[in-house]
């Protein structure tokens, strides 16, 4: 189990990571959920490492649904 914020902001940085996202790319919120999913993770632990990793300034939100990885974010991966 994750103990802190960074471990819990892991899972999502992982989807980022899978999109190969960059900083200021668009992601659609829908697609954290979509590999969630596929790799048998819980929604509400993605939705809950997504808000970790904001707080952290890792990500941010965009508009119409979407969610983007900062440069700090990214260094992480």
């Amino acid at each position: 189990m994750a103990t802190s914020d960074a471990d819990k902001a892991r899972l999502a940085l992982d989807v980022f990571a899978h999109f190969e996202t960059e900083p200021g790319e668009l992601l659609a919120a829908g697609n954290l959920l979509s590999i969630a999913a596929m790799n048998g993770w819980e929604t509400t632990a993605v939705v809950a490492s997504y808000e970790h990793g904001r707080a952290l300034g890792w990500f941010e939100d965009g508009p119409n649904g979407t969610v983007t990885i900062t440069p700090a974010g990214r260094a992480q991966i």
